[in-house]
């Protein structure tokens, strides 16, 4: 092989995230679905009285989708209103202008063909991959080849031509196509278009072949055809408007000659990655996998209009969209981190593409206010939006816009209250053999918590944050009281390592019984240390004062329980359960705010009065004894006063001290 047709068929052997090999091996069964004119198709359901009528739905002065009535009397997508009136004087206009139903009805579908495949991906608001390869092949197991047939259209070729053995996963392909299909129908009253294939491109280009309502499998053997028929090489999905004039700038019209074009002279004016993908495209291969995209990554809202030329018109539209945008994202739920503000000039030599655009972070309680429905929210975006639109716009100057869009884009999970100082008393009942760890990726990505024992990974990843250390170590000091002797062991393969490859094992000691092992297990390994030092030192003063460490603890029996009156709600605290058994310790300290403390959880009440309790006890027995006690190394060291900043008590203060 020369060196020309080297180069040619290096496109062969790309690398686009599967292994060459394993789809000539096992090739994937991809189904695409394209809902029948979606739109006309969710009036219609809403409206049933139109299903007889021909129906236009109208975006301003344009006709973005009608129904197969309304077609078939010359009426076509993106056809003025005025000229689709002419054609079709009885035509039905609907609004379209609201998009809430139709994205409504959109994750319906969805929805719905993930429920019989995991494996589902949206493309835009009527458009869905789903792979179903493993199906496939659990059918194939339990069918009989012999009553095999395909259902529907095969591309260039009559269904009776066809060899089923040679073709056995496309055929069950087909099958279940036709299924899903008659789903759509019957439970969300949608008809579809589907396409049956090895990778997504072809089952994308091979589901329109035969429109409204069918479908149509493609074999390996007509490929070629298919890529030819195609209408330049901006006609193959994946390959965009600028893509391709760039490549008439290198006399590349058809696919064909994109397909002999050569590979060395795209790299030089795509780079090596993107020559190779479009090449690679235009000859039918693509190696993409098809990904369930979970909740949309970014919400937006825009609108196109002839002319807007001066800041109040412009203030009032970008108004109107942030409240319906905002509404949305408060149905969403999740955090809105950014605001972006798009607009296209009058100027702009193609309707589609040549926008502008500008963004800016959304305050924190300005996001919080979204999500939870409050009007304050659309004046502050409002002025946000404002901000963005002087950037992109001199108002000195006189202006021209036809379209304005605003996007909230990273959005982030509302944050839960795990971390709350609840959440540090909750036991989550993980194994006490050690903590072994299956990937760095699976532990490092889980959210940060005490609670859980993938916060190692993740503290430890962590090395610079002193505050985290620092703050968990001062509330364990102030909060836990030991009661045992024992050595810690605690093994680290490497503690300056900040992986959890680092780490070999990690031994737990054994704890004071009031310390929830759990919790203790979660801390990162520097923090584990501390607390078992001042766990021994504990331990060495109760040695020195034996009478002070025999006092009892706190049990439950140590409350009053009554039963509760029928105003209180299930799982309240009573004020007379709240009465502690024994009568010379007092209901609470002086500087504690009783309503806060009554607030708190049963169990964390229980533990405050143990303190409280072993605190003043101590403090009776340390006066009788000091006479006899004898000087220690301990006691020569100075005695740093303890404060209550960082302690649990300062959240108890009167409310002349408190902070919040």
């Amino acid at each position: 092989m020369d060196q020309e047709e080297e180069e040619d068929s290096e496109w062969t052997t790309l690398d686009t995230g599967f292994p060459v090999g394993s789809v000539k091996d096992k090739p994937r069964v991809i189904l695409h679905f394209d809902m029948d004119c979606f739109y006309a198709q969710v009036e219609m359901i809403r409206n049933p009285g139109l299903r007889s009528k021909p129906v236009g739905v109208q975006q301003k002065y344009l006709m973005v989708t009608c129904n197969y009535i309304a077609r078939e009397q010359g009426v076509s997508k993106m056809m003025s209103v005025k000229e689709a009136l002419e054609k079709c004087p009885d035509l039905v206009l609907v609004s379209g202008e609201d998009l809430n139903f139709y994205r409504e009805t959109s994750y319906k579908v969805t929805e719905l063909l993930m429920s019989f495949c995991p494996l589902v991906e949206r493309l835009g608001l009527d458009e869905n991959f789903v792979d179903v390869t493993e199906l496939v092949e659990s059918r194939r197991r339990n069918t009989d080849i012999s009553e095999l047939s395909f259902v529907g259209h095969i591309y260039k070729h009559d269904v009776s031509s066809v060899a089923i053995q040679d073709h056995v996963s496309l055929a069950l392909g087909s099958v279940i196509a036709c299924e899903l299909r008659e789903v759509l129908f019957s439970r969300l009253s949608l008809t579809s278009c589907a396409g049956v294939a090895n990778n997504k491109l072809l089952a994308k280009l091979v589901s329109g072949t035969f429109k409204p309502n069918q479908q149509t499998t493609l074999l390996p053997q007509s490929v070629s055809q298919l890529m030819s028929s195609l209408n330049g090489a901006s006609g193959v999905p994946g390959i965009g408007y600028r893509t391709a004039e760039r490549l008439k700038a290198l006399s590349v019209f058809s696919v064909r000659d994109l397909q002999l074009f050569p590979l060395r002279q795209l790299i030089c004016e795509f780079g090596e990655a993107n020559a190779k993908r479009i090449q690679s495209l235009a000859c039918g291969i693509d190696l993409s996998p098809v990904t369930p995209a979970g909740p949309p990554q970014s919400l937006s809202d825009e609108d196109s209009f002839k002319k807007i030329s001066t800041l109040s018109d412009a203030e009032s539209k970008i108004t109107e969209l942030l409240l319906s945008l905002s509404e949305r994202m408060h149905k969403d739920g999740r955090l809105p981190q950014t605001l972006k503000l798009t607009l296209r000039r009058s100027s702009a030599p193609s309707r589609w593409f040549n926008r502008e655009s500008r963004q800016s972070p959304i305050p924190t309680h300005t996001a919080h206010r979204i999500i939870n429905g409050c009007s304050e929210a659309v004046p502050q975006l409002v002025s946000i939006a404002m901000k963005l639109l002087h950037k992109l716009v001199d108002v000195r100057e006189p202006f021209h816009l036809t379209l304005l869009n605003v996007c909230f884009t990273n959005l982030q999970t509302k944050p839960s209250n795990r971390n709350t100082i609840s959440s540090f008393f909750t036991s989550t009942h993980t194994p006490t053999h050690t903590l072994t760890h299956t990937s760095t990726h699976s532990l490092c990505d889980a959210p940060y918590s005490f609670t859980q024992p993938e916060a190692l990974c993740e503290t430890m990843t962590r090395k610079n944050n002193k505050e985290t250390s620092s703050s968990s170590s001062l509330f364990f000091q102030q909060t836990i009281k030991a009661t045992s002797s024992v050595t810690p062991v605690l093994e680290c393969s490497d503690p300056n390592k900040s992986t959890v490859d680092s780490i070999k094992s990690v031994i737990v000691p054994e704890l004071p019984p009031d310390v929830d092992p759990d919790v203790f297990r979660a801390l990162p390994w520097h923090i584990q240390s501390e607390l078992m030092s001042s766990f021994q030192e504990d331990s060495v003063e109760r040695q020195e004062h034996p009478i002070s460490s025999a006092l009892p603890t706190a049990h439950t029996d140590d409350l009053i329980t009554q039963p509760s009156s029928g105003t209180e709600e299930p799982g309240d605290v009573s004020a007379e359960e709240r009465v502690p058994a024994d009568p010379d310790v007092p209901d609470v300290p002086p500087n504690v705010d009783p309503y806060v403390f009554s607030q708190l959880p049963p169990d964390m009440q229980r533990e405050l009065r143990t303190e409280w309790r072993q605190s003043k006890l101590t403090l009776k027995m340390s006066q009788k004894h000091t006479a006899r006690r004898t000087t220690t190394a301990r006691e020569k060291r100075p005695v740093v006063k303890r404060s209550n900043s960082g302690s649990l008590l300062q959240y108890f203060k009167p409310s002349s001290d408190k902070r919040f």
